[in-house]
């Protein structure tokens, strides 16, 4: 009779493949960011749907557990791998659990796997031009270049003027379009919120300080146009994930500004409110902690160094734009976010309070940057149930603001 106890160096190699696949997936998502792209989409995948490192966890512990009287050295370094990898399953909504009941969410498991948030390409049958800026090229020189937004209502017929919200995309200043995260167009929209979510110049055709006045432009253009779209422009929000946080972020604080004028002829570019999902807040410090300062990007972007342009690093840096008189302000940051360190928000946060200016900042345990790409995550809960509460701050007369000093 046949037994059917595998031979003992199949065993160990199970229990060694178990070990090195719990370990893969437990560096994937505590170490630093890999610098190979491939790695990069996997360990932000495997950071946003934690949940998918309970299975081989569990197993590997139960193959440990099974072989570990015959082979107690490689079941005992599978036991520890996959221990690790429950805790990074796990432990996200443990602690999570806390910070959903004070924003008044209780954390859904089974909404966890409802959906990405990200679309590869805008919805071009909502694309409106809101304006041509800077040079051409070809044919279009004379023209200069389009800049264009995707226009997102509600269903069925509103009472009064909607709120709006002008959402900015994120990618690293480089890269990204309109419609790039369409589930916040649509949560939004489910709210009665209308929602233009734009195009902005980008690195290296467009410096930050050209894509701030890009946001202006996009901002002026809608309160221009508000009576045509059925919005209330003394409800107008602006938002932004990423570099599109800092964008929005910096668009906000220096309404007024001469020095970073809005890109088009448009009279005023205010906004009653300015929402940052794990967006940059001040970019010398960013540069210079992170793998930015190897970017050659960088010095297009910025418009120089740090030390030859120091005053367009202080304009592009929210934290160093922070008035008593800025726009309500939320922040929603992950505490282990390895792309935009949480630091950078919580220094936003503490020069916010010292200023007396209104603001709000709410902290992600465990999440990763761009965590609201699993829409139904433990992060991406409780960042809409922050965000509804804050909608009700922006309800009302734009916040008055003046140019920083």
């Amino acid at each position: 009779m046949t037994s059917a106890v595998p031979p003992p160096a199949v065993t160990r190699v199970l229990l060694l493949a178990a070990g090195l696949l719990n370990a893969a997936l437990a560096v994937l998502v505590a170490a630093p960011l890999p610098r190979v792209p491939l790695l990069v989409l996997v360990a932000a995948a495997i950071t946003s749907w934690g949940l998918v490192l309970l299975p081989p966890g569990l197993l590997g512990l139960a193959a440990a557990a099974c072989a570990g009287r015959r082979h107690p050295w490689c079941a005992g370094l599978a036991a520890l791998a996959s221990f690790a990898a429950l805790v990074y399953g796990v432990m996200p909504y443990a602690a999570a659990y806390g910070t959903a009941e004070r924003q008044g969410q209780r954390l859904a498991p089974a909404r966890y796997f409802d959906g990405v948030n990200y679309a590869k390409v805008p919805d071009r049958a909502r694309t409106l031009t809101y304006a041509r800026v800077g040079r051409g090229h070809g044919a279009h020189r004379a023209k200069g270049q389009k800049l264009t937004l995707d226009l997102w209502t509600p269903l069925g017929r509103s009472g009064g003027r909607r709120p709006a919200v002008v959402w900015v995309h994120g990618g690293g200043w480089n890269k990204g379009h309109r419609s790039q995260t369409p589930e916040w167009n649509r949560w939004f929209n489910a709210r009665g919120w209308s929602v233009f979510d734009i195009d902005y110049r980008l690195a290296p055709r467009g410096t930050q300080l050209d894509q701030i006045g890009d946001v202006k432009c996009a901002v002026g253009w809608v309160r221009r146009h508000a009576r045509v779209y059925g919005v209330d422009p003394d409800r107008l929000l602006l938002a932004g994930s990423s570099a599109g946080g800092n964008l929005a972020l910096a668009a906000a604080y220096t309404r007024g500004d001469g020095r970073v004028p809005p890109s088009c002829a448009v009279r005023d570019s205010s906004v009653s409110g300015v929402i940052s999902l794990y967006g940059p807040t001040d970019m010398r410090q960013l540069i210079a902690g992170t793998a930015l300062r190897r970017d050659p990007m960088i010095p297009a972007l910025m418009g120089g160094s740090a030390a030859s342009a120091p005053a367009r690093y202080r304009l592009g840096s929210p934290a160093r734009l922070v008035r008593d008189d800025v726009p309500p302000t939320l922040l929603l940051h992950g505490s282990a976010d390895r792309a935009v360190p949480v630091a950078q928000a919580r220094e936003l946060a503490r020069r916010l309070r010292a200023a007396g200016a209104p603001a709000t900042y709410v902290e992600l345990p465990w999440a990763d940057h761009c965590f609201d790409v699993n829409w139904g995550g433990w992060g991406s809960q409780i960042a809409r149930a922050a965000t509804e509460r804050f909608l009700g701050i922006v309800d009302r007369p734009p916040y008055p603001g003046k140019a920083p000093a």
